[in-house]
């Protein structure tokens, strides 16, 4: 799979994308509202194919409780590559005691402490990623 030489994007594979969300933990989760859409920070985890978050109770929950469509963005950027990541998806907050022991073992980084996690699962529908090239013509 070459590089388009107009734009020298070009997509990743389904494995390359999964690729790139295990190996980041920061993204931004979209959702949307009575056709309001918001986008928030999030720390995250992949596992199995699958998205965990750690929030609290709030408007991100409950606009997922609302709608439970979501997109996911993972990006990387070095100075002459760049790779985008775009998860669209359900989101479900995690309710039984054995599904929220089983996240809590899982290696969640969290950034921000709340005093009451609710955990919320992410299943994907669609995966969708691009490698973008900046290198210069010159050099290429």
């Amino acid at each position: 799979m070459g590089f388009d030489d107009e734009h020298r994007i070009t997509p990743l594979s389904d494995d390359a994308c999964w690729e790139l969300l295990e190996a980041n933990d920061l993204a931004r989760l979209a959702v949307s509202v009575a056709n309001r859409p918001d986008i928030y920070p999030i720390s995250y985890l992949s596992r199995d194919r699958k998205l965990y978050l750690r929030t609290s109770e709030g408007s991100k929950l409950l606009e997922l409780a609302i709608n439970s469509q979501v997109a996911l963005e993972v990006d990387r950027l070095d100075d002459d590559h760049a790779m985008s990541v775009v998860v669209h998806g359900r989101a479900r907050r995690l309710e039984t005691e054995a599904e929220i022991e089983a996240v809590e073992q899982l290696p969640l980084h969290v950034r921000l402490p709340v005093a009451s996690p609710v955990y919320v699962e992410i299943t994907p529908d669609l995966v969708e990623g691009r490698a973008f090239d900046f290198t210069p013509e010159s050099e290429r």
